[in-house]
This record gives structure tokens, C-alpha cells and sequence, in this order.
């Protein structure tokens, strides 16, 4: 386990396949050694946190363009919108007419989609009066430094044109794709856009912290909505940064509404969140499919969602979002996938993050039911901390060696090795909960996870 743990170390500091094959191997051999315990023991208790910053959001039935979120510059966005990307051609013109029909009012394209004409044409076909409606795009070219700052508004009246529309209710650069006096340009362009009237409201997409502090520091109109990636392995972030303040926490801080896109879908990691086993259970228990599950859990942290699909099928799944709540629980165990997915076995990440299932808490009196626990024995001395014995030649070990597992707390450790004749040491890993008791401890290595 030591070896995968470093493995997983030295992949995170400088990625490359040849690596992560190596890894997934021995992982692989270690899970199937450990699978068989692992399908004996009973489920373990374990006592969640009350997620943090939620929001008491309808669970009565309305239509799904109902639920709005005021943005800091007064104007109201639908709170469950409809993406587009990806989307192209007819079978765009027919998602969106079919999200239209069935109540969505808040629509996001982007130049880069290559849809903007079929949303256009979608919209002036539906029959629903402009003032009804949230229209969100996106500057692509000149924001990723393809065209100069000066054709801003000419890429403007373009994508106007082929949106049938006077006006855009957010327009968004696409990425933090340049920086510095070309940023500024940037900016002061878009700027110029909301002074013309085109643009109610300004916003920014798949930005972090650094780049928004270095907009926020010569913006004269703030951006009031921020568009990054939002899922319960990477909350706001495609790559987590080692800060101590989250870019959704941040972003909110500075009057920014936040909007999640990719809510289920698996990149960037193997497993997607339509199939983890947490978010399955949770749907099970519902009675709901795992995509409502993921993002009724983003809407009741007050994260926007534009859920995307081609058939009319699973457009109408993702809208019924406002039929059911997610309880204080579920919502914690969704948030503690970010940590239980990227952390090691030394380090919390994201740092930022409550430890919702006690990763590197000591896990014995949580884990362990109060009638299993056992009184403490007397007559332990605690010698060395982060040390554990050597464990050859075999003679040094007591005849019982371990309980069989972790998650034991030190009272029952200390019981078992009370209990026999030839033990006269113990070393108990406070992190895991695992024990091992010695007949001689002559030698000691460096040990990690809390060794005592």
C-alpha cells in the first residue's frame, strides 16, 4: 500500500501514463487481496458533518423556470438552465425547443458551440416573449487571445445576429486565456458592451482565483456570475488548487453568482458521477435517477445548473429538479466525494474542504459502535510517536499479532494485547485504527499514519 500511496504522489507531481498504468496495477492486486474482508465486515456508522452554505430551495412541483437567483447587479437568472454544448445543427434547434416547451427559460451557448444560429432560430420559433428569457453566451476568440481585443464588438454583433436577439442578459468571456494589459483590453471592451446596451450583465467562465483577482483589480464593472465546472469530485475546479479558500466561497465573496456545468459527466476522472456508489445509493433511496440526485445536490447550494441533453427523454429528466429535497445527510456525503477522491494518505485535498468522512481523523471511536468498544487496559507507557517495530524475524511478534482489520480504538488494542502472555508491546496507528502487538521491540523504522 505504502508503494501505491507513493506512486500516487509522484503521478500528482508530474503525470504520465506509463506511470498511472504501474499504479492502477498494484492497485488492483491489493483490492482483490482485500476484497474478500472487505465483503465480511458490517456497515460502519459514521457521523456527517451538516453540509455547509445550502440553501432551502422548492421541493413543491413548480415549473423549473420559476426558480430564480438575483445576481449582484439586480437582474434575476433562472436557476436551471439548459447547455448547449456540443449540441449542433438540428438536433440543437429540437434540444432547445424541447426545453422551451417543457418550462426551462434560462438558455447557454457559446461562439466556440458553432450553435448560436439553431439556438437563435429555436428561440424566435417557440413563441416565448424575449423579456421571458435568460440568454447566456460566451466570448470565446478574442478571450483565448485568437483575435484581438479590438473585434470584441464585432464578434458581439455577429452572435447577436444569429441569436435574433438586441441584447444578451450575460455575455462571458470563455476562459482565462489572456492576461495582463490584454486582459485589460479585454475587459474594457466588454465594458464598453454593457455602456451600448447589448449586455445586461457581465460574467466569466472556467476562471480561478488568481485570475479574477487580477480582473477585479482594474474592473470598473464587476463580473456578477462566474461558469466553471461543478461536480461532487471537483467543485469549481478542474485542478484543485493548494489554497485555503475555494473558488466557489471566494467568487461568492465578491458578489458572484455561480452557475456549474458538467454536473455529471465523468471527465476529468474514470469514474463518472452517474455511477459512483454513494450517488446511487442516495438514488435508490429518492427514488430518482442519479443525474436529478447531482444536481438537486448542486441547486441546494445555491449553484445554478445548465444541464444538457439531446432527447426529450432526459431533458424532462434534468428539469424535474423541484419535486423532491435531498436530506442534510445525503448533501454531506455528496460533498465528501471532492476529499475521498483526491486525497492521499498524507494530504487532505482540497485543503479548503471540511473532512466530511474523517480521512485523517482518527477514525476508532467514530467508527466502531459504543457496545463494541472495550474498557482501557492499565499498565501502557507511551514510548515513541511515528516509530513502529520492526516486524522480522517472526519471533518478535505476539501469537496474536493483529484484531484483523482497523478501525479499532486504542481501549480494544491495548485489551488484546493485555490479554496475552507474550505481548509486551503494542503499536496502534490512531489515523487507521490498526494495531500490531510484539513479544520484543528491540528495533524500531519510521512509521506513518500516527503510529504510537
Amino acid at each position: 500500500m505504502a508503494q501505491v500511496q507513493a506512486g500516487i504522489q509522484s503521478f500528482l507531481a508530474m503525470p504520465a501514463l506509463e506511470q498511472y498504468a504501474a499504479i492502477v496495477s498494484t492497485a488492483v492486486k491489493i483490492f482483490e487481496a482485500l476484497s474478500p474482508w472487505l465483503q465480511q465486515q458490517p456497515p460502519a456508522p459514521v457521523a456527517l458533518p451538516p453540509p455547509q452554505a445550502t440553501l432551502r430551495v422548492p421541493a413543491d412541483g413548480r415549473s423549473p423556470g420559476t426558480l430564480a437567483f438575483r445576481l449582484a447587479n439586480g437582474h434575476e437568472m433562472p436557476a436551471i438552465g439548459f447547455g448547449t454544448w456540443k449540441l449542433e445543427g438540428e438536433a440543437c434547434y429540437q434540444a432547445v425547443r424541447a426545453a422551451l416547451e417543457l418550462g426551462v427559460r434560462h438558455i447557454d451557448t457559446a461562439e466556440a458551440y458553432g450553435n448560436e444560429a439553431e439556438v437563435g432560430r429555436a428561440l424566435q420559433d417557440s413563441g416565448v416573449p424575449r423579456e421571458q428569457l435568460f440568454l447566456a453566451t460566451k466570448a470565446t476568440s478574442v478571450a483565448m487571445g485568437m483575435a484581438d481585443p479590438s473585434y470584441l464588438e464585432a464578434i458581439l454583433v455577429g452572435q447577436l445576429q444569429a441569436l435574433q436577439t438586441e441584447y444578451l442578459d450575460v455575455y462571458m468571456l470563455h476562459a482565462a486565456g489572456v492576461r495582463g494589459e490584454k486582459l485589460q483590453a479585454v475587459w474594457q471592451g466588454m465594458e464598453r458592451l454593457v455602456e451600448l446596451g447589448r449586455v445586461r450583465s457581465l460574467g466569466v467562465s472556467n476562471f480561478g482565483v488568481q485570475e479574477l483577482e487580477e480582473l477585479l483589480s482594474f474592473a470598473r464593472i464587476k463580473p456578477v456570475y462566474l461558469q466553471n465546472i461543478y461536480k461532487v469530485y471537483k467543485q469549481g475546479e478542474q485542478i484543485l488548487g493548494d489554497g485555503n479558500v475555494g473558488i466557489i466561497n471566494w467568487a461568492r465573496s465578491q458578489g458572484m453568482m455561480v452557475v456549474g456545468y458538467s454536473i455529471i459527466n465523468a471527465w476529468p476522472h474514470l469514474l463518472p458521477p452517474l455511477e459512483d456508489p454513494h450517488v446511487l445509493a442516495i438514488a435508490r433511496a429518492r427514488g430518482r435517477t442519479t443525474s436529478q440526485v447531482l444536481h438537486r445536490w448542486a441547486l441546494q447550494h445555491g449553484i445554478a445548473v445548465i444541464p444538457k441533453a439531446s432527447s426529450v427523454e432526459r431533458i424532462r429528466e434534468n428539469m424535474q429538479l423541484l419535486d423532491f429535497e435531498l436530506s442534510d445527510a445525503e448533501v454531506s456525503a455528496l460533498d465528501g466525494l471532492a476529499t475521498l477522491s483526491e486525497s492521499t494518505h498524507d494530504q487532505l485535498r482540497p485543503a479548503w474542504y471540511e473532512d466530511v468522512f474523517g480521512l485523517h481523523r482518527p477514525v476508532a471511536a467514530a467508527v466502531l459502535p459504543q457496545q463494541q468498544q472495550q474498557p482501557a487496559a492499565s499498565g501502557f507507557v507511551e514510548a515513541l510517536r511515528d516509530q513502529q517495530c520492526v516486524r522480522e524475524p517472526e519471533e518478535v511478534k505476539a501469537a496474536e499479532f493483529t484484531l484483523g482489520g482497523g478501525g479499532h480504538p486504542l481501549t480494544a488494542c491495548q485489551a488484546g494485547c493485555a490479554a496475552q502472555a507474550d505481548c509486551g508491546y503494542l503499536v496502534f496507528y490512531e489515523r487507521t485504527g490498526f494495531c500490531h502487538m510484539f513479544r520484543s521491540c528491540a528495533e524500531q523504522v519510521p512509521a506513518q499514519d500516527g503510529a504510537v
